[in-house]
């Protein structure tokens, strides 16, 4: 059931972090082996020619080796191609050595040893930082009869620049609101209906950091909207969105975007405790706890940890209700909050994520209402260099607010079209509908 109420110039969510990315590791097989000083004495004698008198250095006429240009570059990832040819003795390894600095080419990729007297060859680079430059060239490592060690003979020197990190993940089409409304446009946003089309409600600073929050009141006088941004190497980052309601003293959702790139794991642990969020009027919040319940997160901890700042934001009151601790927040609930950690994409696929909750039974604790139901929805979206979406699955996930000994969290899979019918809510409302339709009608794991 589609509930359309798109706001009208809602678009463009998040930036993508500039923080230093961990050490890139290629994805090819083990670093080569060390170079010995001496050539061994089960040398291969392949008759193919005699190479003695040659002067087997890096300007051997005798090796070819070619670097080829790098291809498929990302966000974080690139392909680099090289090829050889004529190599008459025995081959002990080839590969690339790269870097950021065509002087200081320290990373190396090895693909060991080859019988091929000729061959093409290729390795990708993982885990790269985007907007930067990197320089590489081929190699290979022969026997040189004359020196009687192994030496390296290399290509020429040639480079490329991954994709800027504001390429991804993408965002969709059109001009930039101002405002504090651009937060509202991502493809994960829920629709909303706004009282002010224009321009956020109100906006102030966060309380850790110096980056800003933004409220937006609705049509529903009960129910207002937040956005939590953080800062990190001078981008503004969008870190979640949630829909609160007075009543209920809790987000009826809350979206946000999983995304390796954007959201890198630094380890930063739990920062600060539970707190009030400055963008919700007071009494619209609630950080009760009572016997047998914790505060479940709605984003969870370990989902940001790029810095104390993004980690902070995870506790305010509007980002947690009571949830059922033994064998629910604990057990099948934290599993797939850790499945959702551990398949978070990087490069041009993005997981658009909304998590919610349900309020069926009309329960109360102490006078706070607690939730019926948990749900998660899921939908993993690929973009094309240019960034057009290119395809999208999905599927959504709920559980009972109540222990599920043993239970693994795949036995609560549903469609996100069925989470929609319970919750009234249109999700995923800035999908185009070719992909949309598809992913909100599956309940097949997208991984």
């Amino acid at each position: 059931m589609k509930l359309r109420y798109i706001i009208s110039a809602a678009l463009i969510g998040i930036l993508c972090s500039c923080s230093p990315a961990p050490q890139p590791q290629p994805q090819e097989s083990e670093k080569p082996q060390e170079k010995p000083d001496e050539k061994p004495d089960d040398k291969p004698d392949d008759g193919a020619g005699d190479n003695t008198g040659d002067d087997n250095t890096q300007n051997d006429p005798e090796v070819d080796v070619i670097t080829w240009d790098a291809t498929n570059v990302s966000t974080t990832s690139a392909l680099l191609s090289g090829s050889y040819e004529h190599v008459t003795t025995e081959l002990r390894d080839h590969g690339f050595y790269w870097g950021t600095s065509e002087e200081s080419m320290t990373g190396q990729i090895g693909l060991n040893s080859s019988t091929a007297k000729a061959a093409d060859f290729e390795a990708t680079l993982t885990g790269l930082e985007p907007g930067t430059t990197y320089y590489f060239k081929a190699y290979v490592t022969v026997w040189d009869p004359e020196s009687q060690s192994f030496i390296d003979i290399e290509g020429a020197v040639s480079s490329f620049t991954t994709k800027s990190g504001g390429d991804t993940p993408p965002l969709p089409p059109g001009p930039e609101p101002e405002g504090g409304l651009q937060y509202l446009g991502c493809y994960e946003m829920p629709a909303i209906s706004l009282q002010d089309k224009n321009a956020a409600s109100d906006s102030g600073t966060e309380m850790v950091g110096s980056s800003k929050w933004y409220n937006y009141l609705t049509t529903d006088s009960g129910q207002m909207v937040v956005t939590h941004t953080y800062k990190d190497g001078g981008k503004v980052i969008r870190n979640w969105t949630a829909l609160v309601d007075k009543t209920k003293k809790a987000s009826l959702w809350n979206a946000f975007v999983m995304h390796r790139d954007v959201y890198p794991d630094h380890d930063v642990g739990r920062y600060g405790s539970w707190r009030e969020d400055p963008g919700i009027p007071s009494e619209w919040q609630s950080c009760f706890s009572s016997s047998g319940f914790s505060r479940g997160h709605q984003v969870a901890s370990n989902y940001r940890q790029a810095s104390t700042e993004a980690n902070s934001q995870t506790f305010y009151y509007t980002n947690q209700a009571l949830q059922y601790q033994n064998s629910f927040n604990d057990g099948v609930w934290n599993n797939l909050e850790n499945a959702v950690v551990a398949n978070a994409p990087s490069g041009r696929d993005t997981l658009y994520v909304v998590v919610g909750l349900l309020y069926e039974d009309g329960k109360t604790i102490s006078g706070v209402p607690c939730p019926s139901h948990f749900y998660k929805c899921l939908m993993k979206c690929s973009f094309s260099s240019s960034g057009e979406m290119t395809g999208a699955k999905g599927c959504a996930y709920i559980y009972t607010n109540e222990p599920h000994s043993g239970m693994s969290y795949s036995q609560g899979i549903t469609t996100i079209d069925a989470m929609e019918q319970r919750s009234g809510f249109d999700f995923y409302a800035n999908v185009p509908a070719q992909f949309q339709d598809a992913a909100e009608s599956s309940s097949s794991p997208i991984w």
